[in-house]
């Protein structure tokens, strides 16, 4: 007796599913037992190992050179540093309602209670901050928000802007742009007396750096695309600036010490091991102190409403 057509086409699906499963097991055995890699700039094979293609001299990725690394980077599952930022603004946003005692769905133009933002770290003038020790402030507001409309737009923008800045820098500097140009906002928005909340000021601080890439990569296609799309985002802000209510000062702060901190760190993401041991302390250092912020958030001796 044959078999339907229906379990025929299941058939046919498990052994397309079988093949697929097998070609990619091929295909990380060919990545993992290379002994040469293709160079980005010229496309030649270069010896695995090498730091600068002999042929063009393109400064090249060394880290995990080794089979069991090269292994444990494709099995590995990754997630961009920009998904976790996206995460971490929404879970803040959703606890700043929760502490407020109401839900953004009931008013979409009503933002948190003053009170929550206060409990949940906004920033405050820069004499309050210092006489109370609360640098942590600069750190937790810039995962703070005022409304679904406020962090709407800027979700959309780090949705947008992000994933460009972390692949032209890598991650380890992508993070560290991100929480020290958002810190440089809000010192700045303090010092003019602003009491301040979201994550405008560390978006302006990867336009910066978009910038600074731009005009020192201006004679290639991805310097070009990075400050093309930098015009795009600075002309939308800068009309948002403009409207009551919004802190300039953090927009300005993070602008400018993104595009000095981008031309001091270099246009490109960690090549050599040396370099990706740095980068990862760094950024490991960047993670304990956001930990650090939001402890010391968490234990503040503030009302929560």
């Amino acid at each position: 007796m044959g078999l339907s057509p229906k379990m025929q086409f299941r058939l046919r699906r498990l052994q397309n599913r079988w093949e697929a499963w097998k070609a990619g097991l091929r295909r990380t055995e060919q990545a993992v037992t290379a002994e040469q890699k293709m160079c980005p700039s010229c496309r030649a094979l270069v010896e695995r190992g090498k730091a600068n293609c002999p042929y063009c001299g393109q400064r090249l990725q060394v880290f995990a050179a080794s089979p069991v690394g090269r292994l444990a980077r494709r099995a590995t599952p990754t997630i961009p540093v920009t998904g976790w930022l996206i995460l971490a603004n929404l879970v803040m946003f959703v606890l700043e309602y929760k502490v407020s005692g109401t839900s953004p769905l009931t008013n979409l133009m009503a933002g948190p209670s003053p009170g929550a933002t206060l409990r949940l770290g906004e920033s405050l003038p820069l004499g309050f901050v210092v006489a109370t020790h609360q640098y942590w402030r600069w750190i937790t507001a810039c995962f703070l928000h005022g409304g679904l409309l406020h962090i709407g737009f800027n979700m959309w923008a780090l949705y947008d802007i992000g994933p460009l800045v972390e692949s032209f820098y890598g991650g380890a500097k992508y993070l560290t742009l991100y929480l020290v140009t958002g810190i440089c906002g809000y010192i700045v928005s303090g010092f003019f007396g602003y009491t301040s909340l979201g994550a405008s000021g560390a978006i302006l601080g990867l336009l910066g750096a978009m910038l600074a890439y731009g005009i020192r990569r201006s004679h290639t296609a991805a310097g070009r695309q990075l400050r093309n799309v930098a015009s795009r985002w600075a002309i939308y802000i800068l009309v948002f600036s403009f409207l009551p209510g919004v802190d300039i000062f953090a927009h300005i702060g993070g602008f400018c010490s993104g595009f000095v901190l981008a031309m001091m760190i270099g246009d490109d993401p960690p090549l050599t091991e040396a370099q990706v041991r740095t980068w990862n302390l760094v950024a490991g250092v960047m993670i304990a102190i956001l930990a650090i912020s939001f402890y010391l958030m968490a234990v503040a001796p503030l009302p929560l409403a």
